[in-house]
């Protein structure tokens, strides 16, 4: 019997075996490209590991910010120069001595971003214990054991001054917020009161040497200043410091304009600076219309000012109160308010000027400082030269009916002061000033 044919085996030709090759070749590849782990467990990496690791790609800086007690416009600079660094992929260290971001977001709604910086802690609050006649060279001596004080990371980058121009460190390149000239200019000034008195010269002599020594040292490397307002750049282009063009502080736009009442408002701290006993005697000269102050003090601010709250509630008229409290917990008022009478006559513009004019209430200021100054930038808003002037102006703007003086066009000109426009030139700043320099890390 034939036996049954054996079934063929088909050839396999040079090319099949070639490309056979090619697949588990690219098989193997792949299987090591993206071969399995095993890892021991997930309690073996620790978030603290993971967040490290990450962290040594970002680059650090640091953020000096010494009293955040005080919640008032400097804050809020400091948090959002926080921010753009943070969005730059910077990690921020905060040197400061009230790390709290529940009390930040209570504040300002900007709580996140402190809670995503690294606390360096600080000395601890100023204490003066001599009398007045000392207080200048109390403070001088407490702000140089306070920048003493601040241990600046390994491999940070740069460092971000926002409160005062005197905490730099010398050894490393310093960007700048520039309020006012009262700090780190001292020196400037003292030498011009030097020359009307004695008495003063002498007294102020060392105390001028020790700024002009910072000044120095300040100078000697390739620093940057950032002053927030047209007169501050004015005022460093005559003392040769570098500086950016002026920019506005952030003036967050959460207000927004609401039927207005006819009462004038004003928030800020409880100083005198803020020249809050002019604010009061405007209200005495119009008795028929209201006038309401939010503020508070600080500790720190009731230890330098003793009993000035109490001096400025005991001169309220009748048609004048004051609410103690932060203007986030009293924005109904600003944004019922008509206007916004500002009496401080600071180099620096105001924050809470512009959060005001962003809810439509009419500016109205002294022809000097930075309130002039975001009157004539925006072409809103009132100046006065004089306490009587500034009674009739308030009047005129009460009874106004102008489109110049309606909520709607001064809100809307109030954008030039937005935080969104701060955050943009910082990022500018930044990106400019930054980019080049020679990087610390190994």
């Amino acid at each position: 019997m034939a036996s049954a044919p054996r079934p063929s085996i088909p050839k396999t030709s040079k090319d099949q075996h070639r490309h056979r090759s090619e697949q588990d070749a690219s098989k193997n590849r792949y299987e090591t490209a993206f071969r399995r782990i095993d890892l021991q467990g997930p309690s073996d990496v620790s978030m603290e590991l993971l967040l490290s690791r990450t962290r040594k790609t970002m680059k650090d800086v640091i953020v000096i910010h010494p009293r955040f007690t005080l919640y008032g416009g400097g804050e809020v600079v400091g948090l959002h120069v926080c921010k753009v660094l943070q969005e730059l992929g910077y990690h921020v260290y905060l040197a400061c001595d009230n790390f709290n971001p529940e009390e930040a977001d209570r504040h300002f709604g900007l709580g996140g971003i402190m809670k995503n910086c690294t606390h360096v802690p600080v000395l601890g609050e100023f204490r003066p214990f001599l009398t007045k006649q000392f207080l200048a060279y109390q403070r001088a001596i407490y702000s140089v054991r306070l920048l003493n004080s601040i241990k600046i990371p390994n491999d940070c980058e740069f460092v971000f001054s926002t409160q005062s121009m005197l905490y730099f460190k010398p050894n490393l390149f310093n960007l700048c917020v520039a309020y006012d000239l009262a700090d780190f200019f001292y020196g400037h000034q003292i030498g011009s009161a030097m020359k009307k008195s004695l008495i003063k010269s002498l007294y102020y002599s060392p105390l001028q040497r020790l700024y002009k020594h910072y000044a120095i040292r300040m100078s000697e490397k390739d620093n940057f200043f950032i002053p927030l307002s047209h007169a501050i750049e004015e005022s460093m282009d005559a003392l040769c410091y570098p500086h950016s063009p002026s920019v506005f502080p952030p003036c967050e736009m959460s207000f927004r304009p609401m039927p207005k009442e006819k009462y004038a408002i004003n928030t800020s701290r409880l100083v005198p600076s803020k020249r809050l006993e002019d604010f009061i005697e405007i209200a005495r000269k119009l008795p028929h219309y209201k006038f309401v102050i939010v503020g508070k003090m600080s500790k720190t601010e009731e230890a330098l000012f003793p009993r000035y709250k109490e001096k400025l509630i005991d001169s309220l008229p009748p048609n004048a109160k004051l609410v103690e409290g932060i203007v986030r917990q009293c924005k109904e008022l600003v944004e019922c308010a008509k206007l916004y009478l500002y009496p401080s006559v600071e180099l620096g513009v105001s924050i809470s000027l512009g959060q005001a004019m962003g809810a439509g209430c009419i500016p109205v200021t002294p022809s000097a400082g930075g309130g002039a100054e975001m009157v004539q930038a925006s072409g809103t808003g009132y100046m006065y030269r004089s306490l009587e002037e500034a009674a009739r102006l308030v009047e005129q703007a009460f009874e106004s009916d102008a489109v110049k003086d309606s909520p709607e066009y001064i809100a809307e000109k109030a954008q030039m002061f937005s935080a969104d426009s701060f955050d943009d030139q910082i990022r500018k700043i930044i990106s400019e000033r930054v980019a080049e320099l020679p990087s610390t890390r190994p």
